[in-house]
């Protein structure tokens, strides 16, 4: 700590932060007091945590969907709820992705969904977590601007020129727009409540601007490709630098997910917060997973006919829209009991019709009491965490 000089000449500085002049024989004071000093510390770390933040992919993201509706009204009236839960879907969109790395290894993306577009013919859809469903590349492109019911937007009629962006419009100027919009308290409230921090890619670059030697011949095909090169491609430059081993492939270490697992998350996410009548169907699903044997639920995956059912009925449609994937998979486990295993219970529910239409007072299991001690109730809120699996065949 560096103590403080004295002089025999008083001085009269003012105070950077209250503006108001004071007397101090000292040569280092800058403060009137210490809560002005406190006070101006905490605002210097606030603006540096929210300007590192703003180089964040989340950020980033925010900008682009921004650009891409042609408006910051998508964000408007954000409270701190809104951001965290925005934040939460998006950062499990980038784990399911393993953070880049299914693109690198020539797999397709999840990506975010909109419910209502965001870019309809008389509204936009708001970027938003009560909006947006983590899906398949494939699905989210092939459904375009088509919108079955609920979601968030507003109209193109309540758009305000004043909140207008241009595709032309740099992402770090959207950025900073649109922190203004939120308000940089609840920004700031985000920023530490969540972690969020610059981009990885950024440290690893200027990691290796550091390091990186021009004069190495060893060294100049990295240059050539610093600038565009993605995050993965620089961390194995980096960790070559360091004589680490390269980093191998993602599923290894960050675990797989397939579209079956992502759906059924997605599921149960917008389910528990959204839309309560979807989890009865759920429930059923879970049920059967949880009263089957090991071959059954080891190679559990939805073919592209039911995948496309489940987006749809996340995207809006009726929950009935998936009964026949339920009565098929009751069947399927029925007419095969030795190689399924189904429990009694499982059996006794399926020999009910199940075709009815679902809603969120019909759940399954309310006429089950005399069968639930057959039932792995632990299992039925486990499943679509444990799907998070490479499925292969079953060794037998």
């Amino acid at each position: 700590m560096t103590a403080r000089t004295r002089t025999t000449t008083e001085r009269r500085p003012t105070c950077p932060q209250c503006k108001t002049r004071f007397r101090t024989r000292s040569n280092t004071a800058k403060f009137c007091n210490t809560s002005c000093r406190t006070t101006s510390h905490n605002i210097a770390r606030r603006v540096k945590k929210i300007a590192s933040a703003s180089t964040s992919p989340f950020f980033y993201e925010l900008a682009r969907q921004a650009i891409r509706a042609r408006t910051i009204q998508i964000y408007h009236h954000f409270d701190q709820q809104q951001l965290e839960d925005l934040y939460d879907v998006y950062a499990s969109c980038q784990k399911m992705n393993g953070y880049g790395l299914r693109r690198e290894h020539g797999e397709d993306p999840f990506e975010l969904s909109h419910i209502a577009p965001v870019r309809g013919k008389t509204s936009v859809g708001l970027f938003r977590a009560d909006n947006l469903v983590i899906a398949p590349m494939a699905l989210n492109r092939s459904h375009g601007t088509n919108h079955y019911s609920g979601g968030a937007s507003i109209s193109r009629a309540d758009l305000l020129p004043r909140f207008a962006v241009s595709k032309d419009d740099s992402v770090s100027e959207v950025v900073q727009r649109v922190i203004q919009l939120i308000g940089e308290d609840v920004v700031q409230a985000v920023v530490q409540s969540r972690k969020i921090k610059p981009s990885t890619r950024q440290k690893h670059y200027s990691w290796l601007i550091e390091h990186l030697d021009p004069a190495n011949p060893d060294h100049a095909e990295h240059f050539k490709i610093l600038d565009t090169a993605s995050s993965f491609i620089l961390e194995g430059i980096k960790r070559q630098l360091e004589g680490k081993e390269p980093v191998g492939d993602f599923r290894v270490w960050l675990g797989y997910h397939c579209d079956t697992s992502v759906l059924l998350s997605e599921w149960e996410r917008i389910g528990n917060s959204y839309r309560p009548e979807l989890l009865s169907a759920l429930e059923r699903i879970q049920f059967v997973l949880a009263n089957t044997g090991r071959r059954f639920s080891y190679n559990f995956t939805f073919d592209a006919i039911d995948l496309r059912l489940i987006f749809d009925m996340l995207h809006g449609k009726p929950v009935h829209t998936v009964t026949s994937i339920i009565d098929a998979m009751y069947s399927k486990v029925v007419a095969s009991p030795l190689l399924y295993c189904p429990t009694e219970a499982l059996v006794s529910v399926a020999a009910k019709p199940l075709h009815v239409p679902l809603n969120v007072t019909e759940s399954f299991l309310e006429d089950m009491d005399d069968d639930l001690p057959y039932v792995a109730l632990d299992a039925l809120y486990a499943v679509p965490a444990s799907l998070g699996h490479d499925f292969g065949p079953v060794p037998f």
